[in-house]
């Protein structure tokens, strides 16, 4: 079963506004990959022929969230769903939603509603450390269609970009995670600071691959980056146990340094930084029969 770490409506809400959307160049990745048709040449070569010009039929994204990860594939794909355990969430998906091909659904990612071989990918983003893999995986390899993709992917914390600052900067990021939210993280945020490199992330299928060659580049204010935080699991767990009080006064402090850090004095609001979010993706392809 799913870990409920996003239930609330207010943290729903955050994680929309200030989550950032994958890049285009991940998705077109992904997609590509997808495409692939593999075959065997007389040879025993294998060989890859792209289909570039189509559309896939059907696709799902696990562990959608508010739907961010789910929008970058409609312009690939003819269905999209994307599917929470979250009902908070999902709700936050439809009532943002704009494309007439994507639903959103209540589902835990352990059983999927799906019938057998009906879809051509399954994606999930930032989610897939909270699931039961090994159910996961059986339940991916039971709605893929032969040749059908898998691909689990996330993103880093944010490294601020400043010729003069940028390790300063990120390392007050950082202070909020390993010190003032240290000890309220579930161990599945290791598994994003290691770019899922832990064994149950390897895709159990001949043909998988790694890319860590994408990211994005956001320019927020000082107080967006400062909501971003608020969307963290690990923050939202001091938030719970020490109170609104205490929870404020973090952001009150990073808030503070990370202005002085940067020597101006324009507010939170009026301040802009760049910001670059790495991203890693796994994909695997199920064999064809």
């Amino acid at each position: 079963m799913a870990n409920r770490f996003f239930e609330g409506a207010a943290h729903a809400a955050a994680y929309a506004k200030f989550r950032p959307r994958p890049p285009t160049s991940l998705a077109e990745r992904i997609v590509s990959f997808a495409k692939e048709t593999i075959f065997m040449s007389r040879n025993g070569i294998k060989k890859t022929n792209n289909s570039q010009g189509e559309t896939l039929k059907a696709a799902a994204d696990v562990g959608c969230g508010s739907g961010q990860s789910t929008e970058i594939l409609s312009p690939y794909v003819e269905a999209v769903t994307g599917l929470d355990v979250s009902e908070a969430q999902v709700l936050e998906a439809r009532k943002l939603n704009k494309y007439p091909n994507i639903t959103y659904k209540v589902s835990p990612a352990e059983t999927l509603p799906f019938s057998d071989k009906s879809l051509s990918l399954v994606t999930s983003c930032q989610a897939c450390h909270w699931f039961d893999m090994p159910a996961f995986y059986k339940e991916v390899d039971r709605i893929l269609v032969p040749g059908g993709v898998l691909a689990l992917y996330g993103y880093l914390f944010p490294k601020p970009i400043h010729e003069n600052f940028g390790d300063e900067l990120y390392s007050l990021i950082d202070h909020v995670y390993n010190k003032d939210t240290g000890g309220y993280w579930g161990s599945g945020r290791l598994d994003v600071d290691t770019s899922y490199s832990d064994g149950r992330f390897k895709i159990p299928y001949p043909e998988f691959i790694r890319d860590e060659s994408h990211y994005v580049d956001k320019i927020a204010t000082v107080a967006e980056l400062t909501g971003y935080l608020t969307s963290w699991s690990g923050f939202q767990n001091f938030r719970a146990k020490n109170g609104d009080e205490a929870a404020q006064k973090i952001l009150e402090n990073f808030q503070d340094k990370f202005i002085k850090t940067l020597k101006v004095s324009t507010t939170p609001e009026e301040t802009s930084i760049p910001l670059r979010f790495h991203y890693f993706l796994l994909m695997g392809r199920k064999p064809s029969e």
